[in-house]
């Protein structure tokens, strides 16, 4: 995390956009049937003149909450659409994929703007791949929908974002919709290897539909030769990772080819299906469970009782997520659960409590005598002093205080 707290206001929002702060970062995609290069993923980046590199886990929220997500949006296709231009001027025909947040698909105003943004580069719409969050549908529902149409008739490729967890209708993962599903995480793409042909786990349900439909199934977060080599056969058409190539500016991947790491598909069962999901859970010898690769877990665990935590929600500046649990990108392939501050209790805190209540109980005897000392008197009413409520510090806690929960998906 960031050693010193910090706060973000409007006016830094209008700074990094007029002096050049917000950049893209792209990574690129492979296919799995030939190990060609696919094109890529763009993902934002702010250089903070004071804070440094921000990762997006902590403005996006914030971009949305001073409804900014629409420039961000728009600035992003821009740079995407610069992007692939310059990259055509090398000889390389590189499609290009963007995040929508979910506020974009209320926005009916941002198919016509993307539209213009890639006519004004001579750029064919398709090159430009729209990913939608799944959870864009549960929030906006109908408007959701009439603009995702609105990307399709205009030629734009668009992708269905997410592992599945959240439910989308199946009328809606068709070709008339999407080109593709994503589905991101190792963590994920390891679990559902251990559930496949069980029928329980939502990204081989995923899958499957989006395969049975002739839709494509890109892997995103591959960041190992283990799960690489699974993707096969659990369906997937192609992946993304820090195993293919870590995001780099796209002056940095002029020229760049895949390389030659797709290994050959792990063997079939003898089903002969892809994936069947109705088939019970073969058993494994203890040989074959030994040679299962475990996840291995380089950063330390904290366990926390959720007494010995509160949440922590840093005023309106920077969104903070506790109760309502959303999923925002930290890095490529990270997704912020929660921010959490530990109740810290120094020894001059325990000490100052005590003596409080030392105060307090004193305070109390002296009270009671008195009372019996002095006749009873009329009770005279006064005005309780009104009481301000208490405001929670703004800006991020400090490094010493601040759990921050991240799935590796």
């Amino acid at each position: 995390m960031y050693s010193s707290s910090f706060r973000l206001t409007n006016r830094d929002i209008d700074l990094a956009f007029e002096a050049g702060h917000l950049f893209l970062v792209c990574q690129p995609k492979l296919c799995l049937a030939t190990g060609e290069s696919l094109g890529a993923e763009a993902y934002i980046r702010w250089d903070h003149p004071d804070y440094g590199m921000l990762p997006p886990g902590l403005f996006l929220s914030f971009f949305e909450r001073r409804e900014r997500s629409g420039d961000l949006t728009r600035f992003v296709a821009r740079a995407a659409a610069d992007a692939i231009s310059s990259w055509q001027k090398v000889g390389q025909n590189w499609p290009l994929s963007i995040n929508l947040g979910a506020a974009d698909l209320a926005d009916m105003g941002l198919p016509g703007a993307l539209d213009e943004i890639m006519g004004e580069r001579s750029l064919d719409p398709a090159l430009l791949t729209l990913e939608v969050p799944e959870g864009a549908f549960a929030r906006h529902g109908e408007t959701a929908q009439q603009t995702l149409a609105a990307f399709r008739r205009l030629g734009f490729r668009t992708a269905l974002d997410g592992g599945g967890a959240v439910i989308v209708p199946d009328d809606l993962i068709t070709l008339e919709h999407f080109d593709e599903v994503k589905i991101g995480g190792t963590a994920i793409i390891q679990f559902a290897r251990r559930l496949k042909n069980t029928g329980l786990g939502f990204v081989g349900r995923r899958v499957a539909l989006a395969a049975s439909r002739g839709l494509g199934a890109t892997a995103v977060g591959v960041e190992d030769e283990t799960t690489l080599a699974a993707l096969p056969g659990l369906g997937f058409t192609a992946a993304q990772g820090a195993h293919i190539a870590r995001p780099a500016s796209p002056a940095e991947l002029y020229g760049w080819s895949a390389p030659h790491l797709v290994p050959a598909p792990e063997p079939e069962a003898d089903s002969g299906e892809l994936m069947l999901l109705e088939n019970p859970l073969p058993e494994t010898s203890a040989d074959e469970e030994a040679q299962e690769t475990p996840l291995e877990l380089t950063d330390p665990i904290v366990e926390l009782a959720w007494e010995e935590a509160e949440a922590f929600i840093p005023r309106e500046e920077v969104r903070g997520v506790a109760w309502r649990i959303d999923r925002v990108c930290l890095f490529p392939d990270r997704h912020l659960v929660a921010l959490i501050r530990r109740k810290r209790v120094l020894p001059h805190m325990k000490k100052e409590a005590a003596q409080k209540r030392t105060r307090q109980k004193s305070i109390a005897k002296a009270a009671a005598v008195v009372k019996k000392a002095v006749p009873e008197a009329k009770p005279v009413r006064h005005t309780p002093p009104r009481r301000m409520p208490k405001r929670t510090p703004a800006g991020l806690v400090t490094r010493p205080s601040l759990v921050q929960f991240a799935l590796g998906f």
